[in-house]
């Protein structure tokens, strides 16, 4: 029965083909890799695509939080896309981990990012951070990824590089024999019929034609991988002076902010200075207008009420 489905899809134009494994899971991919050379073809560049993919993703992604966010650190924390942006921030780092073990083998079109499940698990993580705002248990969120990143880190270097390791080391052997062998059959075949000489010559030709090619594919495969390279290393120096730049202008700002501060701590202790000696005269002023109320009070009982007094006891006196 697969191989009957596997035919029938074999014969359809390769764009149709490549649309209906668009509607597969990327596990189920890597499945269906084992049906046939040519199913092998097709699923390797949904998965290499896929996982490519990512990269550019996280960063997006990144941007678009990062705008949102405020500059200043103290108020990052305190935001509600903090928790977000630290998830995608993880995120990338758990990519460019997987990126330093499968980057090499995959452009060197040794082997195909394997592992199907765990891009269908960051897509996953991917699409919930896109439709939800609030995270309650963020870590529970990455679990999954990073037990699985890990595994599949460990699986490829336990397991898969050395076998690739291997074939590197049989192909260089076998172009050494082939070239050895095509030198030495050369040298012979003077003496030899020269019908075949012609036709091993021939043979071996189209052996060194083959690999000659393969090789130069190889080098256009690196030279497109160095371009963007270097494409990369060009933004990522465009990123470097920017911040390089957005530091310097933080410093001066911290500076100027710096020179005010101590501009407002000198004002401050003029104002208090100036509050301590008006409490001080106002004190005195206090303590003056009590004594000259006591003053006037006691001037007033002498020459006002003494007087009274005496009359009355004199009246008393008198009767």
């Amino acid at each position: 029965m697969t191989t009957n489905v596997s035919l029938i899809l074999t014969n359809l134009p390769i764009i149709v083909q490549e649309k209906i494994l668009q509607s597969f899971s990327y596990t189920e991919l890597s499945r269906l890799r084992s049906i046939s050379k040519h199913f092998h073809r097709l699923c390797t560049e949904q998965l290499n695509r896929g996982y490519f993919q990512l990269e550019i993703i996280v960063h997006d992604l990144q941007k678009q939080i990062k705008t949102k966010l405020p500059r200043r650190e103290s108020e990052r924390h305190k935001h509600p896309l903090s928790t977000k942006f630290d998830i995608i921030s993880s995120l990338d780092s758990r990519i460019q981990w997987l990126k330093l073990t499968f980057g090499s083998s995959i452009q060197n079109s040794l082997c195909c990012f394997y592992p199907g499940r765990l891009l269908d698990e960051i897509y996953s993580v991917l699409n919930h951070l896109k439709t939800q705002q609030s995270f309650t248990n963020p870590r529970t969120l990455l679990q999954e990824t990073r037990d699985m990143s890990s595994m599949a880190i460990e699986h490829f270097r336990e397991h898969i590089e050395p076998k690739l390791q291997q074939t590197r080391f049989a192909s260089l052997t076998n172009l050494r024999n082939n070239l050895s062998t095509f030198s030495s059959n050369t040298t012979t075949t003077t003496n030899s019929n020269t019908f075949v000489c012609h036709h091993y010559k021939r043979s071996t030709n189209v052996l060194l034609r083959r690999q000659i090619s393969t090789l130069n594919n190889r080098i256009y495969k690196q030279n497109l991988i160095v371009k963007s390279q270097k494409y990369q290393m060009k933004h990522y120096k465009q990123l470097l002076y920017t911040r390089t730049k957005s530091l310097i202008n933080h410093h001066r700002r911290l500076k100027y902010l710096e020179k005010k501060n101590q501009e407002t701590e000198q004002l401050l202790l003029e104002i208090r200075k100036d509050n301590d000696t008006l409490l001080q005269r106002f004190d005195q002023f206090v303590q003056t207008y009590d004594e000259t109320s006591n003053r006037i009070n006691t001037e007033k009982y002498n020459n006002e009420l003494l007087p009274q007094i005496n009359k009355n006891i004199k009246r008393r006196k008198i009767d």
